[in-house]
């Protein structure tokens, strides 16, 4: 019998690249576009150009890191929180199981893109609430395409 080494490490970072290149494929850009165009651009439209594309980058990079989580807590989510629950309940899932991670990521984020320079306090909460919808509603749909890909066996 021969016996074969199996680095977990090296494992782990190839399912994670292979996920985030489903995340790639299946994430709702136009989805998101739309709503930054329609939500957050009238709240942020008195700011300069920079601070704006730095404030919009920083959205799309919370989605899609969110959209991720989603995908990552895919198989708890499956049992605990399946597509067919009301949205309240799944939100509730949702803030109990990424609430305190999402709130991390937005800082990250937030801090490494210094978005909130030199803003008045009225539009660091509009984006700050911004930011947290948008955190929690692509981790829910990271979250059902998680289940979609593993029902067909993708994940």
């Amino acid at each position: 019998m021969v016996s074969k080494v199996v680095w977990l490490e090296v494992w782990r970072l190839n399912r994670v690249e292979k996920m985030r290149q489903e995340a790639l494929y299946g994430f709702p850009w136009g989805k998101l576009s739309r709503l930054i165009d329609s939500v957050l651009e009238p709240a942020v439209s008195s700011l300069d150009t920079p601070q704006r594309m730095a404030i919009d980058e920083a959205a799309y990079r919370l989605a899609f890191e969110a959209y991720v989580s989603g995908m990552e807590a895919s198989r708890k989510g499956e049992v605990e929180c399946p597509p067919s629950l009301p949205a309240s309940e799944r939100r509730r899932w949702c803030d109990r199981v990424f609430g305190y991670g999402g709130s991390r990521l937005i800082g990250q984020i937030a801090g490494e893109m210094d978005v909130f320079r030199q803003l008045d306090e009225w539009t660091i909460q509009s984006v700050m609430y911004f930011f947290e919808e948008v955190t929690s509603r692509w981790f829910i749909q990271g979250v059902d395409y998680g289940i979609r890909l593993r029902k067909r066996g993708i994940l």
